[in-house]
């Protein structure tokens, strides 16, 4: 612009070239920085969108139901087989009506589980079960309506934790006076005697002998 055309529009108040080159030099980094906070504000949208996205969970196949659980939520045995947490307290809970299913097993390997999956009362059932079974002469609760193992104390007689009903360990009826004969009923008594039964001096258990001598130990 000439000098005459630039005093003419400084005086009209027009921008001139000069003026026009110093707005652009100004406009610039505003630009850049609109971009910038763009770019961070992508940046942080896309973490949040990570963050708040659901983990990637395994899912394994419960080897009794077929159903597909979490594999965190399920138990892993010996056998590397998978149980879902109601397929093992079952397996469980039935053990406890069952003997034959006792301790529960899978591929004939015990199952090893936490309270976490079967709770602590599940748990202590199954260690009382386990001295029970253990027992080579088990007393339970004359009482038929209670019927509970009573574990061994070193007494004769002893008392149900559950209906305190007394019981007498050598013949496992009621608790009684004097010296406990233990006496069966009269038609098997005739036939030990006749057989020549004896019985075991630990347990008291009728034994028949098929070989070897006469002394027990």
């Amino acid at each position: 612009m000439s000098g005459v055309n630039m005093g003419t529009a400084m005086s009209m108040g027009l921008e001139t070239e000069d003026d026009m080159s110093k707005y652009k030099n100004k406009r610039s980094p505003s630009t850049s920085l609109t971009v910038d906070i763009r770019q961070l504000s992508d940046s942080i949208e896309n973490a949040i969108n990570l963050t708040d996205s659901p983990k990637s969970e395994i899912w394994r196949e419960c080897v009794s139901c077929r159903d597909d659980e979490p594999q965190d939520d399920m138990i892993k045995t010996k056998c590397s087989h998978f149980y879902c947490k109601a397929c093992l307290v079952r397996l469980f809970e039935n053990a406890l009506r069952d003997e034959s299913l006792f301790p529960p097993q899978c591929c004939n390997k015990p199952i090893e589980a936490s309270e976490k999956m079967l709770g602590s009362a599940l748990v202590q059932k199954h260690k009382e079960k386990a001295i029970e079974l253990k027992d080579t002469d088990r007393t339970y609760c004359s009482d038929s309506k209670c019927a509970r193992y009573i574990p061994r104390n070193g007494t004769l007689v002893c008392k149900c934790a559950s209906c305190g009903v007394r019981t007498c360990r050598k013949c496992k009826k009621r608790a009684h006076q004097g010296t406990c004969v233990y006496k069966l009923d009269a038609l098997l008594e005739k036939l030990a005697d006749r057989k020549q039964w004896q019985r075991c001096s630990n347990c008291s258990r009728l034994i028949e002998l098929s070989t070897g001598c006469n002394h027990i130990t």
